[in-house]
């Protein structure tokens, strides 16, 4: 049994780590020459912390990254009054926190990781051009090496596509990709800025009908991420012009603040699904299979249980445990979480950020007013999204699940 992984991404190179684990001879292809090192998604929950942890990754993620010790807060803008809050810290019970790394330092680690393993191999600038499944035995792929602009040709028994919101693979098998574009831009940044200094939490959701934002801690060494809000139809010019001033709006302490610029990146938000996550023996995971806007770290939590999930179900081929069918369930149940639970919830944590009442949404919103009236256990449930994941082993012929299997380690 060999794969093919398309897309180098944090989701695909995890997918490809855990199948080179399991003794499958797999390859990664992706179309860019290295790792994509823009300001992006970087928070992961705890149910995906644990995925890492399967993985054997996690020791060196703690090592190199960070994780949410105190906790997020929803805030007035104008104000800077908290609204609500809820703690991050890991439990007896669910002993993972929430990451906060970077996707290209979580890639570097992987990629680390993958290149002792003989049996994986990563290949940039690799451009998917075709795609073949008529032999209804493999899946052949025509490739551009966009190094020396030579065709290559790859085939494996299966393909896990994890080739971003623009997906080839998904393109290639007329999928289609239904959903909408938020008409607001949002503005990716790293700033260095104290923060700290103003007692602001590890992660602040600033809500404001105009000037809303998500301000979270990258690291220990003051620099921190702000994604904002901005008009739509500005171009990206326009939108540094006018960067200082949402700053002032946004930021705690003495006007204009005095800040470090490290990264900017405006992006468009979108709220997609695929209409199927399988054709033949082709897997869709991650963004190529939904999309969804940053807001609560659904997206990429979400993508990184998908691989695990795909990665599961293979292993379960390749081990004799269960058929093809399996792939068939990976899609159904990954699927319905999205639909069900991914998309109305990112949904409303973008509508909150922007509410045209700041002063009154505690007492209004059902889940700022569940947090500031809940227990602590109550809160560790809201906190770990244990309802994202899926056990594929469930799924299994004969397999009990591997639930109490997992191995543990303390943050």
């Amino acid at each position: 049994m060999t794969v093919i992984v398309v897309g180098a991404g944090p989701v695909g190179l995890l997918a490809t780590l855990r199948l080179a684990q399991a003794g499958i001879d797999v390859t990664c292809l992706e179309a860019l020459d290295a790792v994509n090192d823009s300001p992006r998604a970087m928070a992961y929950h705890p149910v995906a912390t644990r995925e890492l942890d399967r993985a054997g990754v996690l020791t060196d993620i703690r090592k190199r990254g960070g994780s949410s010790g105190s906790g997020i807060c929803w805030r007035q803008t104008k104000t800077g009054e908290v609204i609500a809050k809820l703690e991050r810290g890991a439990n007896k019970d669910f002993p993972y926190e929430n990451l906060v790394i970077g996707q290209h330092e979580l890639a570097a680690i992987i990629i680390e990781h993958l290149q002792r393993c003989d049996n994986a191999e990563l290949l940039f600038g690799r451009k998917v051009t075709a795609l073949d499944q008529t032999s209804g035995s493999e899946v052949r792929l025509t490739v551009t090496n966009t190094k020396t602009n030579q065709e290559e040709e790859h085939c494996a028994s299966y393909l896990v596509a994890a080739d971003g919101g623009r997906s080839t693979v998904r393109h290639l098998l007329n999928i289609s990709f239904e959903g909408f574009t938020y008409s607001e831009q949002l503005v990716s940044t790293n700033v260095y800025y104290p923060f700290d200094d103003y007692g602001w939490m590890d992660g602040n959701f600033c809500i404001d009908p105009e000037h809303w934002a998500l301000i979270a801690r990258i690291n220990d060494k003051g620099l921190w991420r702000v994604s904002y809000g901005e008009l739509d139809g500005l171009t990206v010019e326009q939108i540094m012009q006018r960067q200082p001033w949402k700053f002032a709006q946004l930021f705690p302490g003495p006007k204009p603040p005095q800040y470090k610029l490290d990264q900017a990146s405006p992006y468009r938000l979108n709220q997609r699904c695929a209409d199927r996550f399988k054709e033949g023996r082709v897997m869709l995971v991650g963004d190529a299979a939904h999309l969804c806007n940053p807001f609560g770290g659904l997206g990429l939590t979400g993508g990184i249980l998908d691989a695990a999930a795909a990665a599961d179900a293979l292993i379960g081929i390749h081990e004799g445990k269960t058929s093809d069918a399996i792939l068939e369930k990976y899609a159904e149940v990954r699927k319905e979480i999205f639909e069900e639970t991914v998309n109305p919830q990112s949904q409303s944590n973008k509508q909150r950020m922007h509410d045209g009442d700041p002063g009154t949404i505690g007492e209004r919103d059902p889940l700022l007013k569940t947090l500031r009236n809940a227990s602590a256990d109550q809160k560790q449930q809201i906190r770990a999204h244990a309802t994202l994941a899926v056990d594929m082993d469930e799924f299994f012929d004969g397999i009990d699940s591997r639930a109490d299997a997992l191995s543990i380690s303390a943050p």
